[in-house]
């Protein structure tokens, strides 16, 4: 067994809505469409082959990240009304992976009153799935303030052995960074 899908180079894919799209995943027929002008990059192979693998994984209802997405699924799905994602676990997955309004819900959704959202749960469940496959720790849960704290650390905590130091260099900062950018705008007259 594996995920094994075939892949087909196709040109013109749409989605439902008709617009194009640089690939596909067709569970029916376990094949990946890739377009051959739009579809050849490692991120949109690896997107689609993303979807087979959950879709195999999801047919193993003992298989535990099914387990965790049919809770989710559960939890959430009295508060999606009409969304098509609400209809089953597979609907659910498939809307969570790649419908940005979808996720939209799912962010504004905090099952059981927890202090995650339903979307960081799925990102969660779905990232340590993948990161098994490769053979690396999972993660867990963390909230957007978490990050935030940890960030923020990561900033003013003092770098040891650059105590005595009369430049520090700022190298893994992306100076076109908007948020940085109006930060120091806002926090600092900027030097000409």
């Amino acid at each position: 067994a594996g995920i094994t899908p075939k892949v087909v180079l196709k040109e013109g894919l749409t989605n439902d809505a008709g617009q194009p799209v640089p690939g596909l995943y067709d569970p029916k027929t376990d094949t990946v469409y890739l377009d051959p002008v739009t579809g050849m990059n490692t991120h949109t192979l690896l997107h689609e082959v993303g979807h087979a693998a959950m879709a195999y994984t999801l047919a193993n209802p003992s298989h535990p990240m099914t387990k965790q997405l049919q809770q989710l699924f559960n939890d959430v799905k009295g508060s999606l009304d009409t969304a098509y994602g609400a209809t089953s676990l597979d609907e659910f997955a498939s809307e969570a992976w790649s419908n940005e309004s979808f996720r939209a819900k799912l962010g504004a959704i905090n099952p059981k009153g927890e202090k995650i959202t339903a979307l960081q749960r799925f990102m969660n469940i779905v990232g340590n799935f993948f990161r098994r496959l490769l053979g690396r720790e999972t993660k867990g849960v963390e909230t957007a303030l978490d990050a935030a704290d940890r960030v923020i650390e990561s900033i003013i905590a003092p770098n040891p052995g650059m105590t005595d130091a009369s430049i520090l260099y700022a190298a893994a900062v992306d100076p076109k960074s908007p948020a940085l950018t109006r930060w120091v705008n806002g926090a600092v007259d900027i030097m000409e």
